[in-house]
C-alpha cells in the first residue's frame, strides 16, 4: 500500500497505481462504447450521441497521455493521481448529465472512484476527491437531460432493473478487487516487516559475536607473542636439523594464527569497509588457496578462465570468505570423497568475474533456499556464518552467491562485477 512519502519522493508507487488505473480505464472505454451502441435506439435524437462519443474520446485521450507517462518512466505524484481520478469522475458526470442524471442506475459507479481515491491518495486528497464527487453528483441533479427509455423494444421496468443489476455487479466486483488487493498488500508488508525483524535479530547476534571475536583476538595476541619469543629462544639454543625444521614449521603455523587473529579483528568491525581496492581475481584466489591447502592438507586445483580480470573487494574479508567456502567444501566431502581435490574455477562472463568452489560431497541440505541465512547450519558444531559472510562480501560489491548441484558435484558460485585493472 503506497504511502504519501513514497509518492512524493520517488513516484514509484504512483506509477504502479497509474498503471492499474489505465487498465481500468480501457475496460471503462470499451464498456461505454458498448453501452452507446446498445442505448442508441433509446435516444430521442441521434444528435445526443455525438456529445457522448466526444466524452469517451476525452477519456481515451487522457488514457493515452497516462500511458505516455508510464512509457517515459516518469514519477507519478499524489497530485497527478488526484487529477486522473478527477478526470474519471468528470467524464462520468458528463455522461450522466446527458443520460438522465441521478435517474441513471449507473451513478453507483461514483462509489468506485471514491473508494479508489481513499486507497491511493493521502487523506486530504482523498477527502477532496470525495467532495468533488459529491459536487458532481449534485450537479447532475440540477443540469441533466431526461432518461428516455420508451423508444426501446425492452420495457422500461426491465431496463431499469437490468441497469441497477449491472451497476451493482460492477461496483461489487471492482470494490472487492480493490479491497482484496489492499489486504494482500498489507499481508505482504507484514511479511516483509517480520523478515526485517528477523534480520535485525540476526544482525544483533552477529554484533554480539563480533564483540566476542574482538575480545578473543585481543586475548590471543599475548600468548601468541609469548610463543613467538620462546620459539626464537629455542632456535638460538639448538641448531640441529630436526629442531630447525620443527621451529620453522611452528613459526609458519604461528604466522597463520596471527593472520587469523587479524581477520577476527577486522571481522569484528566492518569488513566491507576495510582495505577496499582493486585486485586481480586470480591472484587473490591463488594466494588464499595456497596457504589454506597447506594447513588443511587437501589439494586445491585452481583453473583460470578470467584472463587476469580485476575485482574491487576488501582483501581481508574476501580472503576470509573464500576460506569459509573452502572449509565448507572440505567438510562436505569428508565422508564421500576425502581424497579428491577441491576445484576453484575463476571465470569471466559478460563483465562478471565468477569464482566457483566445487566439491564432490554430500550436496545441498533439504532446505537449499536457507543456505546463507545467518546461524542456519547442518553441521553439529557449525555457526552458519561462513556462507553468510561470503554472500555479504559479494553483495557489498554488487555481486552475489548461490549454490547449484549437478553430476554429483556441488558448486558455490560467487560472482563480482569486473573492473578495470
Amino acid at each position: 500500500m503506497p504511502s504519501l512519502a513514497a509518492l512524493e519522493e520517488e513516484g514509484a508507487e504512483g506509477r504502479l497505481w497509474l498503471r492499474s488505473l489505465v487498465r481500468l480505464r480501457w475496460v471503462a472505454i470499451v464498456a461505454q462504447l458498448v453501452t452507446l451502441g446498445f442505448a442508441s435506439r433509446m435516444l430521442r435524437s441521434p444528435i445526443v450521441a455525438l456529445p457522448l462519443v466526444g466524452v469517451t474520446a476525452v477519456l481515451l485521450l487522457g488514457n493515452l497521455v497516462a500511458q505516455r507517462t508510464l512509457r517515459r518512466g516518469e514519477g507519478v505524484r499524489a497530485g497527478r493521481l488526484f487529477a486522473e481520478l478527477a478526470l474519471d469522475v468528470g467524464v462520468l458526470t458528463a455522461y450522466f448529465c446527458l443520460a438522465g442524471g441521478p435517474e441513471n442506475p449507473f451513478t453507483a459507479l461514483y462509489f468506485i472512484h471514491v473508494a479508489l481515491g481513499a486507497i491511493v491518495l493521502p487523506a486530504r486528497a482523498a477527502t477532496g476527491l470525495a467532495a468533488f464527487t459529491l459536487g458532481c453528483y449534485a450537479f447532475t441533479n440540477v443540469f441533466s437531460l431526461p432518461l428516455e427509455l420508451g423508444h426501446h423494444w425492452v420495457s422500461e421496468r426491465r431496463l431499469v432493473q437490468a441497469g441497477h443489476f449491472v451497476a451493482f455487479v460492477l461496483t461489487v466486483v471492482t470494490v472487492t478487487t480493490l479491497v482484496s488487493a489492499l489486504a494482500q498488500a498489507r499481508r505482504e508488508r507484514e511479511r516483509m516487516l517480520q523478515a526485517a525483524r528477523e534480520r535485525s535479530a540476526a544482525t544483533d547476534r552477529l554484533r554480539a559475536l563480533g564483540t566476542l571475536a574482538a575480545g578473543a583476538a585481543h586475548e590471543l595476541n599475548t600468548p601468541l607473542s609469548t610463543v613467538g619469543l620462546r620459539l626464537r629462544r629455542v632456535a638460538r639454543r639448538y641448531s640441529d636439523a630436526d629442531t630447525v625444521a620443527d621451529v620453522d614449521a611452528m613459526r609458519g603455523q604461528l604466522e597463520r594464527c596471527a593472520q587469523i587473529v587479524e581477520r577476527l579483528l577486522v571481522g569484528a568491525g566492518d569488513p566491507s569497509a576495510s582495505d577496499i581496492d582493486r585486485y586481480t581475481a586470480l591472484e587473490l584466489v591463488a594466494e588464499t588457496t595456497r596457504w589454506w591447502s597447506v594447513g588443511s592438507g587437501l589439494e586445491v586445483r585452481v583453473l583460470d578462465h578470467a584472463e587476469r580480470s580485476c575485482i574491487e573487494v576488501p582483501r581481508v574479508a574476501f580472503t576470509q570468505a573464500l576460506v569459509n567456502l573452502l572449509e565448507n567444501a572440505r567438510e562436505a566431502q569428508l565422508d564421500t570423497a576425502p581424497a579428491l581435490p577441491i576445484e576453484v574455477v575463476v571465470e569471466l562472463v559478460d563483465k562478471i568475474v565468477t569464482v566457483k568452489v566445487i566439491d564432490h560431497g554430500c550436496g545441498l541440505p533439504k532446505e537449499p533456499h536457507r543456505v546463507g541465512d545467518p546461524f542456519f547450519t547442518t553441521k553439529a558444531s557449525g555457526t552458519g556464518l561462513g556462507v553468510f559472510v561470503a554472500r555479504a562480501v559479494a553483495d557489498g560489491t554488487g555481486g552475489g552467491l548461490r549454490y547449484a548441484t549437478a553430476d554429483g558435484r556441488t558448486e558455490a558460485i560467487w560472482w563480482f562485477p569486473a573492473v578495470e585493472c
